[in-house]
Order: structure tokens, then sequence, then C-alpha cells
């Protein structure tokens, strides 16, 4: 709570002059001398936050001594303390009547019916207060932010010209008119408030910059543009103006302009990188938010490359670019960025993070594994990188160290959807690895923690099914699996295959066709329905089909024996 004490001393003081005088003059009564102690303990007691105490000692102080300003002022300022702003007002303004030269007793009554809500007394008692001290500017600054607060807005600004005539021209008092203007929608004399603010600062680079923001919430474009031309001309190097002139342009559609703010700014070797990022950062948002403009596409991509190129140390430049070339799908040159990134700034996690997602979508598993050290020492404890890493040696036949990665990337944190991914993919190999049980968790775990995870309900089903083991809820799981992805050649094969392990060949059949069907399935599955056609007696078409898949794949020596006693 801020106090008055400063406000206190001056009457203090005199009471403590009153009685030297007193008892020279023998004038001063016993009860005067009394009230003038209890006024003293009193200011003591509210300065120590014992308020109920300072309200007594100081009411008895103003029964003996109502005419003393100084004590009426005390219990105004106990009073506003305890929230009491009735009592507070009635105090505070015998203070101020009975002293009205002292400018402070009427700002604490202004202070006090600004708080009671009485906004018209608020005014009145600052102009009470100006009568007395006509210069004093901080009486009339804090009259006009009233008037602000009030909503009247041309009598604040007839004050804060008051304010200027005695202090002289002042770029934020021209700014508060000038919002004022704007508000009111009065735009001439808005205008006029920006010209002065203009003539006060000319040189000032942040001076210009603001006012051309101003002149652009006013529709006033050109003179913007004039404003930010001035303050280039002062320094061509300013960051701030030339982003400001590039929102402009942006605006404009005007995208060979901006194309050559751009230009001059990348090719300034005095401009550091961290403030070029900035507004190639600025382009980068405006492609983001209008992809369909060709220039200003062809623009980000130049400006992305150029920044890339002429400051190939500074790893923001070449994540930037990645991030851009990545999202147009060029994949190798996203990732020739990537790798620049992680040698000027090898601990920069999420560069290694994004090279590891990209290598491993470009199916480069033996480069994933490569990196696989390094990106797990920077990102540490990373579950893509542990997931992709693992991913990478179960699909280069390695799942002993594919098992490994996998069962650090379970513990690593990450989004629900992402850890059921890990359960589903660790699971898999543990059963390559003929550790059922423990894939029948990981499979559980992974449906715990997102029970659409389609593909863990179709790997599931299918391992079950080699299994023999609970094809009731294989069959469950196939037909969730399939409900998801109805047209998909590994689901139909898993449920046709599940049927068939049930007996129920017909059905069985039936899945399996569709799978070929689609035009994605593989050997596996020209196999199975070689076995379906076996089980339904048509030695023939499974002939057939086991010849098929023995074409796509010579690895399935075994078949040759099944073909050839189904012929003799």
């Amino acid at each position: 709570m801020i106090r008055s004490f400063i406000y206190l001393v001056t009457p203090l003081i005199l009471f403590f002059a009153a009685p030297a005088v007193a008892q020279e003059t023998a004038m001063q009564t016993k009860d005067e001398a009394e009230a003038m102690r209890s006024y003293i303990d009193g200011v003591m007691l509210f300065e120590n936050d014992e308020y109920e105490d300072a309200l007594d000692k100081l009411t008895y102080a103003h029964l003996k001594l109502s005419d003393h300003a100084g004590v009426s002022f005390a219990l105004a300022d106990v009073y506003l303390a305890t929230r009491d702003l009735t009592n507070a007002s009635y105090y505070g303004k015998i203070a101020a009547e009975a002293d009205p030269e002292n400018k402070w007793y009427h700002l604490k009554l202004a202070q006090i019916y600004r708080q009671a809500g009485r906004n018209d007394a608020t005014i009145q008692a600052y102009k009470t207060a100006l009568e007395y001290h006509p210069d004093d500017t901080d009486i009339l600054f804090q009259l006009a932010e009233s008037y602000v607060n009030y909503g009247e807005l041309i009598e604040a600004n007839a004050v804060y010209d008051r304010i200027m005539k005695r202090r002289g021209a002042d770029f934020a008092i021209h700014l508060r008119k000038f919002r004022n203007f704007n508000a009111l929608q009065m735009r001439d004399s808005a205008l006029v408030e920006l010209q002065e603010m203009r003539e006060i600062d000319p040189g000032n680079l942040s001076t210009l910059q603001t006012i051309s923001q101003f002149y652009i919430e006013l529709d006033e474009t050109e003179l913007a543009l004039e404003i930010l031309n001035e303050a280039k001309e002062r320094n061509a190097r300013d960051p701030q103006t030339l982003l400001l002139l590039a929102e402009i342009y942006v605006d404009q559609s005007d995208w060979d302009r901006l194309g050559e703010v751009f230009v001059s700014m990348l090719q300034d070797p005095l401009i550091y990188p961290s403030q070029k990022l900035e507004l190639v950062r600025f382009i980068y948002t405006q492609y983001q938010r209008m992809p369909s403009e060709e220039v200003l596409a062809r623009q980000t991509g130049d400006v992305l490359t150029a920044f890339s190129e002429n400051e190939p140390e500074y790893g923001p430049a070449q994540l930037l670019a990645a991030e851009y070339l990545l999202q147009k799908g060029e994949l190798e040159a996203a990732l020739e960025k990537l790798m620049q990134a992680n040698r000027v700034m090898p601990e920069q996690s999420d560069a290694w993070i994004q090279r590891t997602q990209v290598l491993f979508q470009m199916e480069r598993y033996d480069d994933v594994i490569a990196i696989s050290d390094s990106a797990n020492t920077y990102a540490s404890d990373d579950a893509f990188v542990q997931f992709f890493t693992g991913a990478s040696y179960m699909l280069t036949d390695r799942p002993e160290e594919a098992l490994d990665w996998l069962e650090s990337a379970s513990y690593a944190p990450a989004n629900r959807k992402f850890r059921s991914a890990i359960q589903s993919t660790l699971a898999d190999i543990q059963s390559d690895l003929d550790r059922w049980e423990e894939a029948k968790r990981s499979y559980d775990r992974a449906l715990r923690l997102d029970p659409e995870n389609h593909n863990a309900m179709n790997n599931y089903a299918y391992n079950l099914s080699k299994l023999g083991e609970d094809l009731d809820y294989a069959l469950e799981l196939a037909e969730r699996a399939v409900s998801f992805m109805p047209e998909n050649s590994a689901y139909l094969d898993t449920i046709g295959w599940v049927h068939y392990k049930r007996g129920e060949y017909s059905d069985a059949r039936t899945f399996i066709q569709r799978s070929v069907d689609t035009g994605d399935a593989g050997p596996e599955v020209f196999e199975h329905l070689g076995d379906v056609f076996e089980a339904l007696g048509n030695m023939d078409d499974a002939v057939i089909w086991w010849n098929k898949a023995l074409e796509n794949d010579s690895n399935r020596e075994y078949l040759k024996e099944r073909i050839e006693s189904a012929q003799s």
C-alpha cells in the first residue's frame, strides 16, 4: 500500500513547533498538547498498519483539533486504507477546505473520489487544486488522464495542450493526443498530431518507424512509405525499417518491390545473420499464408536459398531452408541443409530428429543407422530418433539391434499415439524373435495407448492366427482393422487367413481374393490363396497361385515340393 507519510510530515513538524511557541507564550492548553500526542501516535500506528488503534487516536485528536487540516488529512488516509470511502471523502474534503493551498490534500481527495467512482467530483478536485497551482504540470497530467479514463477525450487533449504550453512540445503527449483523436475518428486532427511528432525528432529511426505504423492505422499508406523511405535513407541496414516496408509491400501485393527489399538485405554483409533471419522468417510466413501467390512463392524460395548459401555457417538459416524444402517435398535438398545444420550446430536436437525422419522416409535405412549414435547423443532420449533407428534395423533384417533401440524408444517421452506405434513395432520384433508372451503384452499396451491403432490390430491378429491362438479375438481384431482401411491388401489377407485358421475356407477365399484384387498383394498373399484353394479341393488353382508366389519370391523353395506333389 502506498503511504502518504511524506505528506503527513509537514503538519507533523508544524505540531512539533506549536508546543514550543505555546510554552513561550503560555497560550497552549493541556487538551491541545494531549491531542497533539494522540495525532502523532495515530500517524505512527497507521504506518504500522494498526488501523483501528490509529482511528481511535486520530478521532480523539480531531475532537480537540478540528480546525487542523493535517488531522483531517490523516483520518482520510486511514479511512481510505480501510476502504471506508464515505468517511475518507468526508475528512479529505475538510482537509482540502481547511488548507486549500496544499495541493496534496486536493490530490488525496481526488484519489478518494476516483476509487469511489465519483467521476465529476474527481475532476472538480483536480480543478480546485489548479486554482491554487495553475502551472503544476503534475496536477494537469492527472486531470488529463482522468478525462481519458472517463472517455472525455476532447477535454483531455485540451489539458495536454496546457501542459505543453508550459513544458514545450513533447512526443509522448502528442502521441496521447493522436490516440484520443484516432479513437474519436477525428482523422485530420490525428494527422496533425503525427506531423507534430515527426517534427519533434525527425532524425530518430524509432520515431519514424512508430509514426509510419500510425499512418498505416489511418490507411495513409503513401505517407507511411514516405516516412519509412526517409528512415531507410538514414540507415539502409535497419532491419525494423526493412520489415515495416516489407509488410506494406505484402499488403499491396507488390511482390517486385518486396523482392528488392530482401535482395538488398541479403547482399549486405554488415547486417547480422540474426537480423536477416527475422526478415526471412517474415517472407516465409507470408508464403505460408498465401501459397498460391506464384511470384511470392518463387521469391520465398529464392530468398531462403540465398540466405542459407550466403550464411553457410549460420545454423538457423539451414534449418529454415530445410523446413521450406520439406514443405515443398524436396527431400534431397532438405537433407543437404539438415546435414549442414548438424555440422555447424550439432547441439541443435531438432536438426538431428528431422534428418533421421527424412532419411527413413527416403528408405535410406543404412544411413539412419550410420548417424544413429550421433543423433541419439545430441537428441538424447528422443523417441523419434530411437524409433526410426530401431525400425531401420528391423527393415534391414537385424532384429536383435532393432529390439534394443525400440525398447529404449518405449521409455522415451512421446504422445500417446506415437508411443502406441512404438509398442506395436516392438511387439512385431518380439514376435519375430519368438518372444511371444512379451509381444502380446506390447500389443496390448499399444492398443491401450491408442484404441484406433489399426496396424497393431492387424499384426496382433495375424500373429495370433499363425500360432492358432485365440482365433475369436484374432477375428475381432482383424475385422476392426479392416473397418478402418477396407481396401488395405495386408488387412484383407489377415482377416482371410484368420478365417482359414478357423476352417472357414469360403470366407477365407473371399477376403484373400479381395486382397489380390487391390493390386498391392505380394507373394505371401499369393501363397495364402493357393493354400485356401488346396483346402477347398481345387488343386489346379492352388498350383497356379503357388507358382505365382514362387515367381515373385524365389526363396520360397518349399513350394516346389508342394507343386510337384499336387501335380503328381
